[in-house]
């Protein structure tokens, strides 16, 4: 085991307690009593805790392989799990939704989990992936994407229970709140996925002579695409299609999650390589 793999573990145990610990309180409150109150905060300090490590193991990875750590499966759900913890962190206060750390803390170590799986040698690159800089912006935009989509469905999926629950569940966000922040996600993730696909264009007339070859992982790119831009545009109506856009929202993170791992893995295309 490498010294980033043994990092990312830790990291992975570590958001493991942070969901357990938020298991134990919500138990203990439906006893009749929330004896742990004084730790609610620690699912956060946990999700901070584990970017720490994530931070650090991918910084690791970065100066040992000599190259932005996101070249295979096994450094790109690093990469994602952290993404998906930042975001929370730069936006849960400000957006009210500090109650959603244990649905966060669940997608990224099911994000680690999956890289876990993976091998974790250091290797040398293909020679489509030998552009330093377009790695490193074209993958690290995609992957920023992809995290703060990941923040936005758990925000949708809370909103979508709260409503159904009469926004009385107290160990969620109201629904209102999860909306803002599932609106305020989706403008940032958006913008960056984007320029991701755009840059992903660059790159393969570089490597290919093509912009656009209809690759499994393009196809699937563009669609994820069409489907946050049509949350975009129902987002703000009051009539049925603006009761649609979180559904719109998971919809998007299944798409993500398609492309960033199905696509490259289930079919034949320029981009299998990435799956290794």
């Amino acid at each position: 085991m490498s010294p980033t793999t043994l990092l990312i573990t830790t990291a992975m145990v570590t958001l493991s307690a942070a969901v357990l610990s938020s298991l134990a309180r919500g138990l203990a409150a439906l006893a009749g009593g929330d004896p742990l109150a004084r730790l609610r905060p620690v699912a956060g300090w946990l999700v901070l805790a584990a970017a720490t490590i994530l931070t650090l193991a991918l910084g690791w990875r970065a100066i040992d392989a000599g190259r932005a750590p996101w070249s295979n499966l096994h450094e790109v759900s690093a990469a994602f799990a952290l993404g998906v913890l930042l975001a929370y962190l730069a936006l849960a206060r400000r957006l009210a939704i500090t109650a959603l750390a244990p649905g966060v803390a669940l997608l990224a170590a099911g994000l680690l989990g999956i890289g876990l799986g993976q091998p974790d040698s250091v290797r040398p690159l293909v020679p489509a992936l030998q552009a330093p800089l377009l790695l490193t912006i074209h993958v690290g935009a995609a992957i920023a994407a992809y995290a703060i989509g990941g923040l936005a469905f758990l925000a949708a999926t809370a909103e979508i229970v709260q409503r159904r629950a009469g926004d009385r569940l107290g160990f969620l966000p109201g629904a209102e709140a999860c909306r803002t922040a599932a609106h305020r996600a989706a403008l940032l993730a958006f913008p960056v996925l984007t320029a991701a696909i755009v840059l992903g264009s660059v790159w393969a007339n570089l490597a290919w002579r093509a912009y656009w070859s209809n690759d499994p992982k393009e196809l699937a790119a563009a669609a994820t695409w069409l489907v946050y831009g049509g949350y975009l545009h129902v987002a703000g109506r009051r009539d049925r299609w603006g009761a649609a856009a979180p559904w719109l929202l998971v919809l998007g993170f299944a798409l993500v999650l398609f492309t960033w791992l199905a696509a490259g893995l289930l079919f034949v295309g320029r981009h299998s390589y990435a799956g290794a």
